[in-house]
C-alpha cells in the first residue's frame, strides 16, 4: 500500500475530526429534544391532573368517592378516546382493574420526582403523572410524547449540508496548511540527501516561521556549519601531511636506490627490501589521497555515458598487460546499455578491481567482467562484477578492507571501490566462486548528478 502524503493524511484527520464533532453535535441535540418533548408531555399530564382536581374538589382525597371518581375517569378517558384526543386518564383500584381511556396499565419506569416514562400497549412513548389514592387506588395522568420526526428531518437536512461545508473546509484548510509543512519538510529531506551524497556546504535557505520545523531547520544548518568547519579541518591537515612527507619518502627512495647498487651484497639486499617497502607505503599513501579526492569532489556533473564503452576503456589499462606477461584472458560479458552518473569514477573502480583480480590470477587464467542493468529499490541501477581464478577467500570479508590478499598488503583497494561505489548510492559485495573470487558492484544515479542532469 502507497504511503499517504502529509496534506492527505492531514485532510482526512481533520475530515474524520469534524464529522465526529458534528455527530455529537447533533447527538446533543436530539438528546435536549428529547427531554424537551418529556417535559412538554410532562407539563401536560399536570395540567390534565389540576384540571380534574379542580373540576372534583376533595373528591381525589375522600375514600369514599371512590365510585364516583372512578366514573369520572371513565366518562373523561372515554370522551378522549372517542375524540382522539392526545391524553391518557386511567383509574386502577385496590384490586388492580383498570378503567378509563384504557383497560390495561403501561409499563412505566421512573423518570423525575413524580413522573414515570414507558409505553403504551401500541408502543407510543408516554410521560405519567401518577396520583396514589386512599383504599390502595391510583389516578394516572399520561400525555404522549410527540415525535421528533420533523426534527429530524431538519437535521437531517441542515446537518447533512453542515457536514459536507465542513468536510470541504477541512479538506482545502488540511491542503494548504499540510501542502506548507510538507513542502518545508521535503526542502529538509532534499538537503538531506544532498549532504548524504557528500555536498556538506548545503545550507536550508527558508527555515520559515520560529516554530518546531523552522527551529529544527535552524538546528540542522547549525549543525551542517560545525560539520563544515570539522571536515575542511580534516582535509587541510591531510593536505599538509601529503605536502610535508611526499618530498621525505621520494629523497629515501633515491637513496635507496644508490644503495641497491652498493658492492656489498647483503647491504644490496636489505635496501632493495627498504624499497620495496617505501613502494608499498607510498603505494598505500597514494591510495589515501585518492580516497581523500574521491569523498572530497561531489560537485561533478552529470554525465550519461555508454558503459560497455567506458568498460572496455578500463580493460584496455591491462588487457595488454595481462596477455603478454601472465597470459591472462579478460572476458567482457555486457548487457548494459547507459547509465547516469561519473564515467572517470566507475572507470576508476573497474581499473582497481581488475588490477587486484590480475595480482592473484594464475598463468593462463582468465578474468570476468560483467556489467548488467538492473534496479534496487525500485529504481534502475547498474550491475558491474569482475571474477579472477585465484586462491579466493577462506571466507568472503564482511568489510572490503579485509580483504587484504587481494590488496598488495595495504587493503585500500576495495575501500576505494567502495567508496565509488557510496557515491552513487550502492553497494560493493566480495564472494567466493568455484574457482575464485568475485567482486560485485550495484550502483545507481547519484542524487546529485541526477539533480542536475
Amino acid at each position: 500500500m502507497k504511503t499517504l502524503l502529509l496534506p492527505a493524511k492531514t485532510a482526512l484527520l481533520l475530515a474524520f475530526f469534524s464529522a465526529l464533532a458534528l455527530t455529537l453535535s447533533a447527538a446533543a441535540l436530539f438528546m435536549v429534544d428529547r427531554d424537551a418533548r418529556r417535559i412538554a408531555a410532562a407539563e401536560a399530564a399536570r395540567y390534565d391532573y389540576e384540571a380534574l382536581a379542580e373540576k372534583l374538589p376533595g373528591v381525589l382525597d375522600d375514600p369514599t368517592a371512590a365510585p364516583l371518581l372512578a366514573a369520572a375517569v371513565r366518562d373523561v378517558g372515554g370522551y378522549a378516546v372517542r375524540t382522539q384526543q392526545p391524553r391518557i386518564l386511567l383509574y386502577r383500584d385496590a384490586e388492580g382493574r383498570v378503567s378509563g381511556s384504557a383497560t390495561a396499565w403501561p409499563r412505566l419506569r421512573p423518570w423525575r420526582e413524580g413522573y414515570a416514562i414507558g409505553e403504551t400497549a401500541s408502543g407510543s412513548d408516554i410521560v405519567a403523572l401518577i396520583r396514589a389514592l386512599p383504599r390502595g387506588g391510583s389516578l394516572l395522568f399520561a400525555r404522549p410524547v410527540q415525535s421528533a420526526s420533523a426534527l429530524r428531518t431538519s437535521l437531517g437536512i441542515w446537518g447533512g449540508g453542515i457536514v459536507l461545508l465542513l468536510l470541504g473546509l477541512s479538506v482545502v484548510t488540511a491542503l494548504m496548511v499540510g501542502g506548507q509543512t510538507a513542502a518545508r519538510i521535503r526542502r529538509l529531506n532534499d538537503v538531506c540527501d544532498r549532504v548524504a551524497d557528500g555536498d556538506i556546504g548545503q545550507r536550508i535557505a527558508e527555515t520559515g516561521p520560529a516554530d518546531e520545523i523552522g527551529i529544527l531547520a535552524r538546528h540542522m544548518n547549525g549543525m551542517l556549519a560545525e560539520l563544515e568547519r570539522r571536515i575542511h579541518g580534516l582535509r587541510a591537515a591531510s593536505d599538509h601531511i601529503a605536502h610535508d612527507l611526499r618530498t621525505p619518502l621520494a629523497r629515501v627512495r633515491a637513496r635507496l636506490s644508490t644503495m641497491e647498487n652498493a658492492s656489498d651484497e647483503a647491504v644490496a639486499q636489505q635496501a632493495t627490501r627498504a624499497a620495496e617497502e617505501l613502494e608499498r607505503l607510498m603505494a598505500a599513501f597514494n591510495a589515501l589521497l585518492e580516497l581523500r579526492e574521491i569523498e572530497a569532489d561531489v560537485g561533478t556533473p552529470a554525465s550519461p555515458f555508454d558503459v560497455a564503452e567506458a568498460v572496455e576503456t578500463a580493460i584496455d589499462l591491462y588487457e595488454a598487460v595481462a596477455e603478454d606477461e601472465k597470459g591472462v584472458h579478460i572476458v567482457r560479458d555486457m548487457r548494459a546499455t547507459r547509465f547516469i552518473g561519473d564515467r572517470e569514477l566507475l572507470v576508476r573502480a573497474l581499473a582497481n578491481l581488475i588490477d587486484n583480480a590480475l595480482k592473484v590470477s594464475p598463468h593462463g587464467g582468465a578474468i570476468h567482467v560483467a556489467a548488467q542493468d538492473g534496479e534496487l529499490e525500485g529504481e534502475a541501477a547498474l550491475t558491474l562484477s569482475v571474477a579472477d581464478e585465484g586462491p579466493g577467500f577462506a571466507n568472503a570479508p564482511a568489510e572490503p578492507g579485509e580483504a587484504r590478499s587481494t590488496l598488495g598488503g595495504h587493503g585500500l583497494g576495495l575501500v576505494i571501490v567502495r567508496a565509488i561505489a557510496e557515491r552513487h548510492r550502492g553497494s560493493l559485495t566480495v564472494s567466493k566462486t568455484d574457482r575464485g573470487a568475485r567482486v560485485t558492484l550495484i550502483l545507481r544515479t547519484p542524487r546529485l548528478l541526477s539533480a542536475s542532469a
